[in-house]
């Protein structure tokens, strides 16, 4: 069956859990007025949780940023903080965003080095006074 990219999601009535937490499950309403039932398990559901939250994110920063590089548009972050992840073996980046919604990266050692690195090498040419000639 070919989809018909005129139907839409328009709404999820509902959403839940098993009892013994084997699957997730979710009722989506589509546009035309149908409905469909997706479930996952539950690594599954993470995943596409992980993954629609990627887009999201990727959407908001298309539509609502402003400044930054040509080809990244940053979202502005409030508060900011990098701790060691239990095991010791990836920093985890703690972002909030304006929206409140908080958002957390781990990176893994010699990534976290080289943006160490590049970190003060940002910070010290914004320091720097700008060159007007």
């Amino acid at each position: 069956m070919k989809p018909d990219p005129n139907r839409m999601v328009v709404d999820m009535p509902n959403a839940n859990v098993a009892e013994d937490g084997s699957f997730s499950e979710m009722v989506l309403k589509n546009s035309d007025g149908s409905t469909q039932t997706i479930r996952f398990s539950p690594d599954t559901m993470m995943q596409f949780v992980a993954r629609v939250f990627e887009l999201g994110l990727f959407q908001k920063i298309q539509r609502e940023s402003r400044a930054g590089l040509v080809s990244v548009q940053p979202l502005p972050a409030l508060t900011t903080m990098a701790k060691e992840d239990i095991h010791h073996k990836a920093a985890i980046l703690h972002f909030r965003l304006q929206s409140g919604l908080p958002v957390a990266f781990a990176v893994q050692l010699h990534e976290a080095e080289e943006l160490h690195k590049q970190l003060g090498s940002a910070i010290d040419k914004m320091k720097r006074p700008i060159s007007t000639s």
